[in-house]
């Protein structure tokens, strides 16, 4: 793969170089090249060359530019030109030589076939019927600039069709790996989803159920057991119906821009999060932008997500009787700027150390181009976020 791809440049590179002596933008540079070298060559290297020769020249010269869309009839003229040159020419014809293998060249570049054998064998007609020297001498001299011309006209051709062949070959490379990696993701979300349907949410569904049987089942339990009761059933079901949209989402690919929140729906979700922190004792002061709902599913499902994760850590790291203050603005340019700090003493949980919560967040965080912070505060641990307005995410 990186042999072809390297070939590919290379191959892209000639392409470009070619097209552009070919393209009809480059015509003005070629004609003010083509005719500072005919006039040099007439001055400095001519002998006293007449009118006629200055005509011929400058006439084989511009009549080059019409090979942009008539090459064959461009190195037909320009031979014509040259023969014209070698009987009424007062001096060898240079400048009419080289606008006819120029000429013939570009047909060859352009087109395949019997047209460029055509142009050649006028060219090598018009050597032929101005001998210089002997037969074999004027046969030789006939060949050498009627086919000159016509191969590198024709390695040019190769050369640019070679080049436009390896690129598509890449491109049908570079689409069949895409296919390949999503054919991959496809195998992969779906196996996750199996599992996530066939265990997790197993699990969870039991469970749900488990707890509805309880509650009927003490029927005289104190308050305090039934509110437990209740919130466990809450709170199961639903983490099963986000489950559920999660399995939903990852076997069809067509739904992989829902999300699992509503913006019109993100202010009651962080309430009802901060009351959920309520009932395990601790104070989440929630201040809101009311532009919150105008921001788009993937930064409202972030918002979400950082609040949860934000306040389950101080539920998880805290005493009872912490509190703390989430923020979330949005400012001029729409940019989103999220604050949750508490102002609790950290206690370690079941002595282990920092889990994947707070990498998820900032993975997440950084999907939408954001920048993400979480430790030690003046008081308290905060955690930070600034969301762009831009959200640009690779599908």
């Amino acid at each position: 793969m990186p042999g072809i791809m390297v070939c590919v440049v290379d191959s892209a590179g000639v392409t470009r170089g070619i097209q552009w002596v070919l393209d009809a933008r480059s015509l003005t540079v070629r004609l003010a090249v083509l005719c500072a070298l005919a006039v040099g060559c007439l001055l400095l290297l001519s002998d006293s060359p007449g009118l006629v020769d200055w005509v011929i020249g400058l006439l084989a010269v511009f009549a080059t530019a019409a090979g942009v869309r008539w090459p064959l009839a461009t190195s037909l003229v320009t031979t014509g030109l040259l023969v014209l040159g070698f009987e009424i020419g007062q001096i060898g014809p240079v400048v009419p030589k080289v606008a006819a293998a120029i000429a013939l060249a570009e047909l060859a570049a352009r087109r395949g076939g019997w047209q460029p054998l055509l142009a050649s064998a006028a060219l090598g007609g018009a050597y032929l019927l101005h001998p210089a020297g002997a037969v074999a001498a004027s046969g030789y001299r006939a060949l050498v600039m009627a086919g000159a011309p016509l191969l590198v006209g024709s390695l040019l051709r190769a050369a640019r069709e070679g080049a436009e062949r390896a690129r598509w070959a890449a491109g049908e490379i570079a689409q069949r790996r895409e296919s390949d990696i999503a054919a991959a993701r496809a195998l992969e979300r779906t196996a996750i989803a199996r599992e996530l349907h066939d265990l997790i949410a197993h699990h969870v569904s039991s469970t749900v159920l488990r707890v509805g049987v309880a509650r009927h089942a003490v029927p005289d339990a104190p308050p305090a057991v039934r509110e437990v009761l209740d919130d466990i059933h809450a709170s199961g079901t639903e983490t099963l119906a986000d489950l559920r949209l999660l399995v939903s989402i990852l076997r069809d690919p067509a739904m992989a821009g829902e999300s699992f929140i509503a913006p019109t729906d993100l202010p009651a979700a962080l309430t009802a999060v901060a009351d959920r922190a309520a009932q395990l004792g601790r104070t989440v002061e929630v201040h809101v932008d009311d532009a919150i709902t105008t921001v788009d599913a993937l930064r409202a499902l972030t918002l979400l997500r950082l609040t949860q994760e934000g306040v389950a850590n101080i539920a998880k790291h805290t005493r009872p009787g912490t509190k703390a203050t989430l923020t979330i603005d949005v400012g001029v340019d729409r940019t989103v700027d999220f604050a949750l700090h508490d102002t609790g003493i950290r206690i370690e949980a079941n002595g282990t150390g920092q889990g994947l919560g707070l990498v998820g967040l900032r993975e997440r965080v950084e999907l939408l181009g954001g920048e993400f912070t979480a430790g030690p505060g003046d008081i308290g641990w905060q955690l930070a976020a600034r969301l762009p307005a831009a959200v640009q995410v690779a599908s």
